[in-house]
């Protein structure tokens, strides 16, 4: 979805920024207000910017020398915030009150508006106002605090006292919340993340942020800011659902990762850990469409049946797993593949690779295969050797003829003696010629 300049011309003749965002964050258009409100932007914001790029060019206006710090900080909970909003909120920038809203679009998008209210230099709290509130605390069961304009808790029931486990008697009167979490902690705290919340809060009307006390405690704080500058905080504790949460995000966790090692266990093979069949055929149609050089080298181990029928399966499977061994270890490049076709064959994938390297590759799995003590398997098996088929060309491919061609290219070494590397052209030309081994 994306706003008609006849919207965007309506709004601003209404005095609303606005701009809209696609489901990745990324800035589609805005209007003339939007400019105006945050003028920051002038000539800055493009079409495709990331939201959280936008944060930090109006968290750099905003945050002061000692907070600069966590502007990263800030950012992320901005990116949230942008997430999940579903109220609109208050906050002042460049000397005018804001209230944001937000609209999700069909697509997965949003639309924030900004509309300018009315606003008063904050002063000092009349007391007409404040008195009447403060008799009005001990009737609310959440914590409550009362701020004036300089941050300090001017006023606290009993319910905010408990919360934060205060000592009877203790004076909150005249603190900030700042040094009141900071008391609680004593000095331990991840003092970044309090600090950079509370300073959110401040900022921000209406919307809900979370204080994390000693104990793996938890507390939701919402502030209602009023035209004199005095600041409104309800604290509630959210401890057992946070813990939930937790335990939910933990166990999504625990099942991504068994889902993920269940997706791997499907992908490789039981007796040599190598990819399988399955991984082997998917990863070759992924590489062959790729505009890159790709080569394929197809392996079967030399007498298979005769070692099996003679020394028995347990030494099979032990000289399976050493030849997996040899060709993973000779082939370490990040983008090849090593696979266990099935029975005694093999696959290897070399991505990004010219046919001369693979070739010198496929030698020198041959060679490595030579220096193996086969007699530790058993005393009389003096070798084991392999026939390879190598083919190799330049992407894009048919991955399935090119699976054929060095199919061809190994029934040729076998036909030809065995042990040995016999060397396909790429399936444009399909011809075949040998390389002695």
């Amino acid at each position: 979805m994306k706003l008609s300049r006849y919207l965007l011309d309506s709004l601003d003749a209404l005095g609303i920024g606005v701009c809209e965002y696609d489901g990745e964050m990324r800035a589609l258009c805005w209007n003339q207000t939007f400019l105006q409100i945050f003028p920051e932007d002038v000539g800055e914001i493009y079409v495709g910017e990331p939201y959280a790029d936008n944060l930090q060019r109006f968290y750099r206006l905003r945050l002061s020398p000692e907070e600069m710090p966590d502007i990263a900080r800030h950012v992320a909970e901005g990116v949230t915030r942008h997430e999940n909003q579903t109220q609109p909120f208050e906050f002042i920038h460049n000397g005018r009150k804001l209230r944001a809203s937000s609209l999700r679009a069909p697509d997965g998008g949003r639309v924030r508006l900004w509309q300018t209210l009315d606003v008063e230099t904050p002063s000092e709290a009349a007391p007409e106002l404040v008195l009447p509130v403060m008799d009005a605390l001990r009737f609310i069961p959440d914590g409550a605090t009362i701020l004036d304009a300089k941050q300090r808790v001017i006023a606290a029931n009993n319910a905010f006292r408990r919360l934060y486990d205060l000592p009877s008697g203790t004076s909150v009167v005249g603190r900030t919340l700042d040094e009141i979490i900071a008391w609680c902690w004593r000095g331990a705290s991840p003092m970044g993340a309090w600090r950079a919340a509370i300073s959110n809060g401040l900022r921000y009307d209406g919307v809900p942020f979370e204080i994390e006390l000693p104990g793996q405690r938890w507390l939701r704080l919402i502030a209602r800011h009023s035209k004199g500058g005095v600041s409104f905080f309800t604290h509630a504790d959210i401890t057992i659902a946070k813990r939930q949460q937790m335990e939910l995000l933990e166990a999504q966790e625990a099942l991504r990762r068994a889902n993920a090692a269940l997706a791997e266990l499907a992908e490789t093979d039981g007796l040599t850990g190598l990819a399988n069949r399955r991984r082997f055929v998917t990863r070759l149609a992924d590489a062959a469409a790729r505009a890159e050089p790709l080569a394929l080298m197809m392996i079967d181990v030399d007498h298979f049946k005769t070692i099996n029928d003679r020394f028995g399966h347990l030494v099979g499977d032990a000289c399976l797993k050493a030849i997996a061994e040899v060709i993973a270890a000779q082939v370490t490049s990040a983008s090849a593949l090593v696979a266990r076709i099935g029975g005694e064959e093999f696959g290897v994938l070399l991505g990004d690779t010219a046919l001369d390297a693979a070739h010198d590759a496929a030698a020198m799995i041959r060679r490595a295969l030579r220096r193996v003590p086969w007699r530790l398997l058993h005393d009389e098996l003096t070798g084991v050797t392999v026939s390879i088929g190598l083919c190799a060309g330049q992407g894009p491919l048919d991955g399935t003829s090119l699976h054929a061609s060095a199919d061809n290219a190994l029934y040729a070494a076998k036909r030809n003696g065995r042990d040995r590397i016999e060397l396909a052209n790429p399936p444009a030309t399909a011809v075949s010629r040998r390389i002695a081994g």
